[in-house]
């Protein structure tokens, strides 16, 4: 019996159901007046931003118009970069989708494929930014009708500074 209590606990606190306004979840983003957009809004209180994760059975999926095959052809179309030796790792842009479907509250995270922080050139890492600011066909999670915000993650798998891999 307590390995089943402390199981829901676990599945329960994964859910986001012990969230208040005064606790946060780890991969949250708070607005940061000396980064964000001031114009981008939320359409719910900062506590009740769904993480990607948190689909559901009853949840209408969260996404990108044309899925990923769409992103793959904007970022081929787009992203023009040298070929530059030892430009090699992962850069994930991290950002929050609105209920309407529009982005803001960016955030890079840089590192080697060791999974130890690593800085790349500032104009890769800024054409990625640029063109993941630049989407506009994201896709509000919506339940019972409703649609809420929601965060999202794109991670591109680099090898001599150019795009391998667009994950997830």
């Amino acid at each position: 019996m307590k390995k089943f209590t402390i199981l829901l606990l676990l599945l329960a606190s994964a859910a986001g159901c012990f969230n208040t306004e005064h606790e946060r979840d780890v991969g949250d983003i708070p607005f940061d007046p000396a980064t964000d957009d001031p114009g981008f809004e939320l359409c719910g209180p900062e506590s009740s931003v769904k993480q990607y994760y948190v689909r559901g059975s009853s949840h209408t999926p969260a996404g990108y118009e044309g899925e990923k095959r769409a992103l793959e052809k904007i970022f081929l179309e787009k992203y023009d970069y040298p070929v530059s030796e030892g430009e090699d790792g992962y850069i994930t842009i991290r950002f929050v989708v609105n209920c309407r479907g529009k982005s803001g509250r960016f955030r890079v995270e840089q590192m080697g494929f060791d999974y130890q922080p690593k800085a790349f050139s500032p104009a890769l890492v800024q054409q990625l930014l640029d063109i993941t600011r630049s989407l506009d066909g994201w896709i509000p999670v919506s339940r019972n009708g409703k649609t809420y915000d929601y965060y999202q993650y794109l991670t591109f798998k680099l090898r001599n500074g150019q795009i391998e891999k667009i994950l997830p």
